[in-house]
């Protein structure tokens, strides 16, 4: 039975979804998960105290101190993402999708080249997202299917040396590609309506990081690094959205179809300060800040077919939180655990405005135990992140047209990850 609100209210959603859906792919929390060896388990925070891949990702002046050659592996994170919002694509209908996420996050292999210096390659994936989900409500026939893929992947050399007994440096450049898509379709049977939207999107680009760390006292390490903004080499993107209107008021058909976009995945510069105490075969502990700049950046830019298309994204300065610590039983078994923020960098919503990403600040904690042999290091973990924050959603106004409001989404995920190293 057709209800009797106004031709067009359809149009209205659409146009909300597909630029709501644009935008999910700027990130606008820059570390969902923790990478890393010792860092795992530590909430990430070892800018202070790390060596090995920690050093890699987090400051590479701690390659100085690295007494042999080594190869690490942080082994796949496997875990649960459950995201979550009210009056989603329709007031009353919520949307509720979980995947299973398999991540493959860290590699690093590490060489001496001789006292207080040290070279690596390291392979990251510090940012992965996935998700699959058919929605039905057939009291009102309506349905929706969605997906969504993100990855972030970071490779290249780093180098740390020692200036002296207490002050060390190092730097790191790596190769940024990132990747993602959507789809969403549609189909409201009381309206008539049939609508879909698809993006993808692929970025090339580089970062740098330099990073200093100097011996305060006995156990006691002061770190502090900056990593440039990225140096976006290439991006390409298109978006497709098509609607159909069976209505007899508004009967009628369109699509538009964007290929050839520049695209930029707008990662700002950071700066991490990093304070750390450790004592071999005793523990550690572990209390990083990390400070990301704000950035203006077109996420997609371009004029096929001579029309002029730009999608513009914004993300403010957040500052996060790490904390953690360790304790080593018995001299060879590390038992870890850690807590970390990762702030969302969107602005406010505004309805006006529904290009704007979802804006969900997300905790974090970590714990981890392990097995520190002569040649070989094992360590095994949980992480679960969570947050509340605001999405844009849909209301029906007094004249029963469908229009955006800012509404309620939360995220959950649990992870299990497993870690791996060779010292010879």
């Amino acid at each position: 039975m057709a209800r009797h609100h106004r031709a067009g209210a359809g149009r209205a959603a659409a146009a909300s979804l597909v630029l709501a859906g644009a935008a999910a792919a700027g990130e606008a929390n820059y570390q969902p998960f923790v990478v890393g060896e010792r860092a795992a388990g530590m909430g990430g925070a070892v800018a202070a105290t790390a060596e090995g891949m920690d050093a890699c990702f987090y400051n590479p002046a701690g390659l100085a101190g690295e007494s042999r050659n080594s190869i690490s592996v942080n082994g796949t994170l496997y875990g649960i993402q459950n995201f979550e919002t009210k009056d989603a694509a329709f007031p009353g209908e919520d949307f509720n999708i979980s995947s299973f996420a398999t991540i493959p996050t860290g590699l690093s292999a590490v060489r001496r080249l001789g006292d207080g210096m040290a070279a690596a390659f390291s392979v990251f994936v510090p940012s992965q997202s996935s998700a699959r989900e058919i929605q039905a409500f057939p009291a009102n026939e309506h349905y929706y299917n969605y997906s969504y893929d993100e990855e972030m992947l970071l490779l290249g050399p780093s180098l740390g040396r020692a200036v002296n007994e207490r002050v060390s440096v190092g730097a790191s450049v790596f190769g940024v590609y990132q990747t993602a898509s959507e789809f969403e379709n549609l189909y409201w049977g009381d309206y008539a309506y049939s609508y879909s939207s698809s993006y993808k999107y692929s970025v090339m680009g580089v970062i740098g990081t330099v990073g200093a760390l100097v011996r305060l006292s006995d156990g006691w390490s002061a770190a502090l690094t900056a990593t440039t903004p990225s140096l976006t080499l290439g991006g390409e993107g298109s978006i497709q959205v098509s609607e159909v209107q069976g209505h007899a008021e508004a009967a009628g058909a369109g699509a538009v179809y964007y290929d050839g976009l520049d695209a930029d995945n707008g990662l700002p510069g950071q700066v991490r300060i990093g304070l750390g105490w450790r004592r071999p075969e005793v523990g550690s502990a572990g209390l990083d800040v990390t400070h990301h700049f704000p950035r203006d950046f077109d996420w997609m830019d371009g004029s096929p077919n001579g029309e002029r298309v730009t999608i513009r994204q914004e993300r403010e300065s957040v500052t996060d939180v790490q904390i953690g610590g360790e304790i080593i039983v018995r001299k060879r078994y590390p038992v870890r655990a850690g807590f970390f923020t990762s702030f969302s960098s969107a602005p406010d919503l505004n309805t006006a405005d529904t290009s704007t990403p979802n804006q969900v600040d997300l905790y974090g904690v970590t714990a981890s135990v392990g097995s520190v042999g002569e040649n070989t290091v094992l360590n095994f973990g949980v992480s679960y992140v969570f947050g509340d924050g605001d999405a844009f959603g849909t209301r029906l106004d007094a004249a029963g047209d469908l229009g955006s409001v800012v509404t309620d989404t939360r995220e959950r995920s649990l992870y299990v990850f497993a870690s791996t190293a060779y010292r010879f």
